[in-house]
């Protein structure tokens, strides 16, 4: 009697997991994958993230998942193609309430710095080697691409408006792709806080690293953290 009822447990779970399966459209169910997915990619970080994972907090059964993503590979691909969209979006909405070239230039940094620093563990599938290897997906090259070019592209129009800066513009993309890379990079890990050089927050901080010297007088200077004796 036991191993009956047993069975008829199971039978009504998988009718129960199959039901909700079925209750998503095609396009549907991999969204519901993807959002899952980036919800344990930033709570339990990137060890956690499976496709078992994602199946279990959409409530579908283990082998839902293989029906939009050949292994977890493809899952990392096409959360890192969604991250590099919103990311090029967010610069470039930042972006337009500037006008001035330079300006515009600070915004994409500003907004990079801010997005990164609220998606720690986006930011860092992203630009991880699990993405890179992911790299022969036409959708996350495309991504990647479209994002970089937005940075490129403030840069450029910053030598072409002023040719004083240095004529070499893929140094130039460089420079300011460490800049703000490194400080977001930094942030995340904790190597450093935005509230040590006097800035309530990433935003504030980067803002005033980009800002004209002027401005910067309005952020404190660095507080030295003191030495404790062991």
């Amino acid at each position: 009697m036991a191993i009956k009822e047993k069975t008829a447990r199971i039978e009504k779970r998988d009718r129960a997991i199959a039901k909700k399966a079925s209750n998503y459209h095609h396009g549907a169910l991999r969204d519901a994958l993807t959002r899952a997915a980036r919800e344990i990619l930033e709570s339990q970080g990137y060890e956690a993230l499976t496709l078992r994972a994602a199946a279990r907090r959409v409530g579908v059964s283990q082998a839902a998942p293989y029906n939009h993503f050949a292994d977890k590979a493809a899952l990392l691909a096409a959360i890192a193609a969604q991250g590099f969209s919103e990311f090029a979006a967010a610069m470039r909405q930042e972006m337009d309430a500037a006008v001035d070239p330079q300006a515009r230039l600070n915004a994409a940094g500003i907004a990079y710095v801010s997005f990164a620093t609220s998606n720690p563990g986006l930011f860092k599938l992203m630009f991880g080697s699990s993405a890179h290897k992911a790299s022969d997906d036409p959708e996350l090259d495309a991504a990647r691409t479209s994002a970089y070019e937005v940075l490129r592209g403030a840069v450029h129009a910053v030598q072409v408006s002023d040719r004083r800066h240095a004529p070499d513009e893929s140094l130039e993309s460089l420079r300011s792709w460490a800049l703000v890379h490194g400080l977001a990079t930094m942030i995340n890990e904790g190597t450093i806080a935005p509230g040590i050089y006097g800035a309530r927050s990433a935003r504030e901080l980067i803002t005033a690293l980009l800002s004209s010297p002027q401005a910067e007088k309005k952020i404190n200077r660095p507080v030295v953290a003191k030495k404790t004796g062991k």
